[in-house]
């Protein structure tokens, strides 16, 4: 990874309290999906990793067991301060959205039926789409010029989004497609 380090990343966080608030903020603004304000803060606010560096460490995550979110918090963590950082940035990112979300779902069960309840989560879901959409835009940017990565990105496209292939077997075959082309551009 830190071969892919540039000038665009800044100084890295020195406390473990830095990350602790950095993902509880995160995680606070993040309904449906924290990516877009995992990168704005990451790459954008804080620099502490560069694009490049990001989309390294996203895909890494990506392909870990469990939800992305919580595997790149235990990711940048653990890269910046070991054992420590990561269960900083992991105890932000899940702490208060778990205190919330039991407090809702108090709530929500004594309201679930009304319609402007109803009305207002099918708009967080659109929002939520939103975000996403815009992510993955930003995020293809940094793919310029590497056209294994357009590449192996179009045919994951096609094969989950259109051909509704499972998202396992796609990312053990394009996954695995996609590292050993990357090896063999840089071992000809």
């Amino acid at each position: 990874m830190d071969e892919l380090a540039s000038e665009d990343a800044g100084p890295p966080p020195e406390l473990a309290r830095e990350l602790f608030l950095a993902f509880a903020w995160i995680s606070l603004q993040s309904f449906g999906g924290a990516l877009t304000f995992i990168e704005r803060t990451v790459v954008r606010d804080k620099r502490w990793l560069s694009a490049k560096e990001f989309l390294g460490l996203y895909a890494v995550s990506q392909v870990l067991p469990g939800p992305t979110g919580v595997s790149f918090c235990v990711l940048l963590g653990d890269r910046f301060l070991g054992v420590r950082g990561a269960a900083a940035a992991l105890g932000g990112f899940l702490l208060l959205p778990s205190v919330i979300i039991v407090s809702v779902a108090t709530v929500f069960q004594q309201f679930q039926h009304v319609p402007q309840v109803q009305g207002a989560l099918h708009g967080m879901g659109a929002a939520s789409v939103g975000l996403i959409v815009t992510t993955a835009f930003r995020m293809s940017r940094t793919l310029r010029g590497q056209r294994i990565g357009i590449a192996v990105a179009a045919l994951s496209f096609a094969a989950v989004g259109l051909a509704r292939l499972p998202v396992s077997t796609v990312m053990l075959t394009l996954g695995v497609l996609s590292v050993w082309l990357a090896w063999r551009s840089r071992h000809p």
